[in-house]
């Protein structure tokens, strides 16, 4: 794999190297989440432990959210790298690339500060985190520009021959 699909801001590619780029960024992810969750004391297991009270349970989201946003930092380039491509291939503004972020950024922000979530009872007295009104409206934002960036840059087609910023990748 051509690493420049994620170091390079410059160029055109294809449906199908965005795809490609696209899977190998989020397995890569996933192990890094997994890393950085445990040196940081949070887990994926500690949000199943019923017995937390609600002071612990909101301190494990903002972990949760730490971790995210240290991931998100490490992976914004090469992520930006693939959308930037993509979008020029089909000849879109690059300023897309902010509001296909911006749902993740707010998301990442209100859960550190806590201002999302509101603690829930489940039933015989145990708690959960659960969204609240502001969560659920950002949630939403979150579908809708997410479901946008998908078709955007993972299944509409790209110009067809050469534009402003290179050649068709399909013609080579």
């Amino acid at each position: 794999m051509d690493m420049s699909l994620f170091t390079s801001l410059e160029g055109r590619i294809n449906r199908q190297k965005w795809w490609l780029g696209t899977i190998v960024l989020i397995i890569v992810y996933l192990i890094f989440y997994v890393i950085v969750m445990m040196a940081i004391g949070g887990s994926m297991m500690a949000s199943f432990d019923l017995t937390a009270g609600p002071d612990a349970m909101m301190a494990m989201m903002r972990r949760a959210a730490i971790g995210q946003i240290v991931l998100f930092i490490i992976f914004i380039y090469p992520s930006i790298a693939l959308m930037k491509k993509r979008l020029n291939d089909r000849d879109r503004p690059v300023w897309y690339i902010y509001v296909f972020w911006a749902p993740a950024v707010i998301s990442m922000l209100l859960g550190i500060s806590g201002m999302a979530q509101t603690m829930t009872d489940v039933g015989g007295g145990v708690m959960m985190p659960a969204p609240n009104t502001l969560g659920w409206i950002v949630n939403l934002a979150g579908l809708v520009v997410g479901i946008w960036a998908l078709v955007e840059l993972g299944f509409l087609k790209g110009t067809a021959g050469s534009n402003q910023h290179g050649p068709d990748p399909l013609a080579s």
